[in-house]
């Protein structure tokens, strides 16, 4: 074999062996690119359950309010019932204290 063969032979060893690591290199970057698809997913899948979870709870919170909302008009129909049997039979006494004689 010739010098200039050698040389040319060993500068392509060095070129494939330069290859071999960046192959190396870019396969780890990829399984931890793959990883870290994963790890999204995962973390994707969390939220969708954190967003069907807060969405049951509006729901509940809802209904919650409106069942609040109706006792508490209820309350207040009762309330001003009462006042206005109140404010009757108070006047009915001041009524009677009016035709009182002096």
């Amino acid at each position: 074999m010739s010098p200039m063969t050698m040389a040319l032979e060993g500068l392509l060893a060095l070129l494939l062996a330069a290859c071999l690591l960046y192959c190396w290199r870019l396969d780890r970057k990829l399984a931890a690119l793959r990883n870290g698809q994963d790890g999204v997913r995962e973390a994707a899948g969390e939220l969708l359950q954190a967003v069907a979870q807060a969405e049951n709870a509006v729901r509940t919170l809802r209904a919650t309010a409106q069942d609040a909302g109706r006792d508490l008009q209820a309350r207040i129909d009762q309330a001003r019932t009462l006042a206005d049997r109140l404010g009757l039979g108070l006047g009915r006494i001041r009524s009677a204290a009016d035709l009182r004689p002096r």
